[in-house]
């Protein structure tokens, strides 16, 4: 008796597995947005968490830096002495003494002998010492980062106190070596003249500051692309043309920064006159910071209003030259736009 045919379902034979896969798919929703509240919620919750984290240091801007300028521009009308009640509005008799105070130009001019005296110092011999440590040849720049860079961590009041033991004319390290060599039989003070006891406060200066300007110039040289090297050296160009014709060139946007950063933390210095020299001899190395200081508290009664009235002057003097780089930016990022980057 012969058996009936078992009947074949039509269906492919994956059709099944595909038709779970559908469901299975159908299934796996994605997720619902989350209502419009909910969001709101969390750009609140954003936003309170950055106000927190801003609030420290907006508390310290108030505190430390918007509160005196305020308050500085406030007792610059009044004759004051930084005690008491502020009763003797003067308007702009501080101003007006300040300009007429011949000690004062002669600070702002020592100011500006040792900020242009220390950027034409410091800033060539640094970029010097930043082109050697980038070059691929130097096997040991972390050690010479480290010595460059070493002086810069030494608080400026106990440089001056080093220095201060080292130039000291009857014991100090550069009269023994100056014995020693055979050089002079007498005794030697750098600051007992004002020309060399401004060069001193100069080259301590380029020597503790050195390394942080090799560090920028080392910033602004690796962003200068190497294919331009490459190019230079087929075309057969010396180290000398690569460097007055690719490198200058492109950094000089950076380089514009550099020396504006350079000329205005100069103009502010204080601690090594202090230290150093006192102001003298006399009063030839006077600076403006250490004007307002003697002003403000050097004597009895303080002049506290007309200290504030000196520092308002300085500190428009300081803002026009901030100010004035944004021209030579300028000019310098056409230049470089002139190369391609």
């Amino acid at each position: 008796m012969a058996l009936a045919p078992t009947p074949t379902s039509s269906r492919p034979p994956d059709a099944a597995p595909t038709a779970v896969r559908l469901r299975s798919r159908a299934g796996r929703r994605r997720p619902a947005p989350p209502p419009e509240g909910n969001r709101e919620r969390a750009r609140g919750r954003d936003r309170l968490w950055v106000a927190a984290f801003l609030l420290p240091f907006l508390v310290l801007y108030l505190g430390f830096t918007l509160w005196p300028l305020i308050a500085t521009v406030f007792y610059s009308f009044f004759d004051w002495s930084g005690t008491g009640p502020l009763n003797n509005f003067v308007g702009g008799g501080n101003y007006s003494r300040v300009l007429g105070d011949p000690l004062f130009w002669q600070a702002v001019v020592n100011t500006l002998l040792f900020a242009v005296g220390t950027t034409l110092i410091k800033l060539p011999l640094s970029l010097l010492a930043a082109l050697v440590m980038t070059r691929k040849w130097l096997r040991v720049k972390k050690a010479l980062r480290t010595v460059f860079f070493a002086p810069l961590i030494i608080p400026v009041a106990m440089a001056g106190l080093v220095f201060t033991y080292l130039l000291n004319p009857s014991n100090g390290a550069l009269n023994s070596a100056l014995h020693g060599l055979g050089l002079t039989d007498g005794t030697t003070d750098v600051f007992a003249n004002r020309w060399t006891a401004m060069l001193a406060l100069i080259l301590i200066s380029v020597w503790q500051v050195f390394g942080q300007y090799m560090i920028y110039w080392m910033a602004a040289l690796q962003n200068v692309p190497d294919e331009l090297y490459e190019a230079a050296a087929l075309d057969g160009a010396s180290e000398w043309q690569k460097l007055t014709r690719i490198t200058l060139p492109l950094i000089r946007p950076v380089a514009v920064v550099i020396v504006m950063l350079a000329l205005v933390n100069a103009m502010h210095v204080f601690g090594l006159v202090v230290t150093l020299t006192g102001g003298g001899p006399g009063t030839s190395t006077y600076v403006v910071s250490y004007f307002i200081y003697k002003q403000a508290f050097g004597s009895m009664p303080f002049a506290y209003g007309y200290a504030s009235a000196a520092a308002l002057l300085f500190s428009v003097m300081a803002f026009l030259l901030v100010t004035s780089q944004g021209l030579f930016v300028r000019r310098a990022q056409k230049l470089r736009k002139e190369y391609g980057v």
